[in-house]
């Protein structure tokens, strides 16, 4: 069972009221993204808040942070007043459909952990429910809304199952969405990667591809590559 609060370095998160807890996707997505000379950045399905708190702590940024569902969304704003960053991140109940079509700004850094699970079994609780199935935010909607209110150099990062990959890219090519960035994930050393990732742009670039495992084969703990990568965050790294 999960902890009710998980301690960062420079911030706590309260996870009690959430179904989906802090893990390795959100931290990894939080510490890799390029968001360190963003100005405006919007986190879609904030959940904890935990992104919307790794993007103050990596940028100058202001922060507007979407959660639909209501208990995530006490618990956003309620780990935004306990770290003190009223004033860096505004949290709204309201879907990513409905914000997008009525936004007036524009955002130069977008970030999303999406739900993963397209047609698999559903869970017998509603929170975890609309947290991991996709049909709340479609993936063309997502993408759709993204094109719509991301400025032309901005980045849009978005962590996937590795192999919705090139059906992912194709769509976002269609509106105008290029990949700069892939990192692809591996959970561990000899195991094939399940978790890939991308950063788009409205601007062609060239590809920069990295790879990461998380574990090591024999040890179990984690990689020297993962540390190096999350020490701003992990207490114990």
């Amino acid at each position: 069972m999960a902890n009710s609060w998980f301690q960062f370095k420079e911030f706590k998160i309260n996870q009690d009221k959430t179904a989906m807890k802090v893990g390795v996707d959100g931290v990894l997505s939080g510490a890799v993204s390029h968001l360190s000379r963003s100005m405006n950045v919007l986190d879609i399905g904030a959940g904890t808040g935990l992104l919307s708190l790794m993007a103050v702590q990596r940028s100058d940024a202001q922060v507007t942070a979407l959660e639909i569902e209501k208990n995530a969304f006490n618990q956003c704003v309620e780990n935004i007043k306990l770290n003190k960053q009223e004033d860096r991140i505004t949290a709204l109940n309201v879907s990513f459909q409905d914000y997008y079509k009525e936004c007036k700004e524009k955002f130069d850094f977008i970030i999303c952990n999406p739900p993963f699970f397209n047609n698999s079994f559903k869970s017998p609780d509603e929170k975890r429910n609309i947290a991991r199935h996709s049909h709340l935010l479609p993936k063309e909607e997502l993408i759709k809304g993204v094109s719509e209110i991301l400025i032309k150099n901005g980045i849009f990062s978005v962590i996937l199952p590795f192999e919705s990959e090139l059906i992912f890219e194709q769509m976002c090519n269609n509106y105008g969405l290029f990949c700069r960035y892939k990192l692809i994930i591996s959970p561990k050393e000899n195991k094939n990667p399940n978790r890939i990732i991308i950063e788009f742009s409205g601007e062609k670039e060239e590809i920069l591809i990295e790879n990461i495992a998380i574990r090591e084969n024999d040890t179990n703990q984690y990689t020297k590559a993962y540390k190096k990568l999350t020490k701003d965050f992990y207490l114990h790294f």
